[in-house]
């Protein structure tokens, strides 16, 4: 069969698949067949959300490994690590602290990156306080309150902790620290007053800004950068399954179908994913140390 009459069956394929994924269910449980592959995704976003929005990807990769591909949605760190374990999840998307955390304990081999919107591999959080707080400078916040995103957030907690800590800030001492869970609680708590600061990440601030009027806030200091979003294997699975699910993911930018999927997903700040370069864990490894989080 020519290659453009084979590309016509598979897209075609796709939309199939797109039409009858439609009635689906907001998350489905894993299929624990061999022949499927299961992808989990770590985030704070409502489980319907997680699957509207990462459906489409696992759709291409179903029509591009020729085998299908579910989502699995885990709730938080713990709960991940223990899917992880038991081979509940063959591939998961997680946030350079967590995976720095399962690589640690043998749970996790990285094969990709993210590089966000902004064309990078790293980002940087920010801090941020009411425009009307009176509060200038770092040491201000002493004695006050920070609302950060997750306790295992890489831009949401580990990289802003440790730029306090490097400002001589002990935060969770000399900062009452509490945690939203979500982006828009973090700016509602500080809106609100309930917190003098918050923090997230840049990017996710800017999107958030074309949400919602954030005029009221300004930022108050950057974070130094952090390693973006990580997709893991499970170190148990056969090393030609992770290589074409590699290969499939890097080549989507060469295929129309996938470049409009990668389109759809600019809005959880992704832009393409690259091979995983195991030399970006130095920026975690740094961060650990001076946010005293090490273990």
């Amino acid at each position: 069969m020519a290659n453009a009459t084979r590309y016509q069956l598979l897209t075609l394929l796709f939309a199939v698949a797109c039409a009858a994924i439609g009635s689906a269910p907001a998350v489905r449980a894993a299929d624990s067949s061999a022949s499927e592959l299961r992808l989990g995704i770590l985030s704070i976003a409502p489980p319907s959300r997680i699957y509207k929005s990462w459906q489409p990807f696992a759709e291409y990769l179903a029509v591009q490994m020729a085998q299908p591909v579910s989502l699995v949605v885990p709730r938080g760190f713990k709960t991940m690590k223990d899917a992880a374990e038991k081979g509940e999840v063959d591939f998961f998307y997680i946030n350079s602290y967590v995976f720095y955390r399962l690589k640690q304990e043998g749970k996790a081999i990285g094969i990709l990156q993210m590089k966000n919107v902004r064309d990078e591999v790293t980002s940087r959080s920010e801090i941020f306080v009411r425009q009307d707080s009176g509060i200038v400078t770092i040491d201000q916040l002493k004695g006050q309150g920070i609302a950060y995103v997750s306790p295992m957030g890489a831009g949401g907690y580990l990289a802003p902790r440790a730029y306090l800590m490097s400002q001589g800030i002990d935060s969770g001492v000399e900062l009452k620290e509490h945690f939203t869970k979500n982006l828009s609680s973090s700016i509602h708590a500080v809106l609100l007053n309930d917190s003098s600061a918050g923090t997230m990440c840049g990017i996710n601030f800017d999107l958030m800004n074309k949400k919602m009027d954030m005029g009221e806030l300004k930022i108050l200091a950057v974070s130094a950068p952090y390693p973006e979003n990580i997709i893991a294997a499970r170190p148990s699975l056969d090393t030609k399954t992770i290589e074409k699910f590699t290969q499939a993911v890097i080549h989507m930018k060469n295929h129309p179908a996938g470049q409009q999927v990668l389109k759809d997903m600019q809005t959880m700040r992704i832009r393409e994913f690259i091979p995983y370069d195991p030399a970006i864990e130095q920026l975690t490894e740094n961060l650990l140390r001076q946010a005293k989080l090490t273990h």
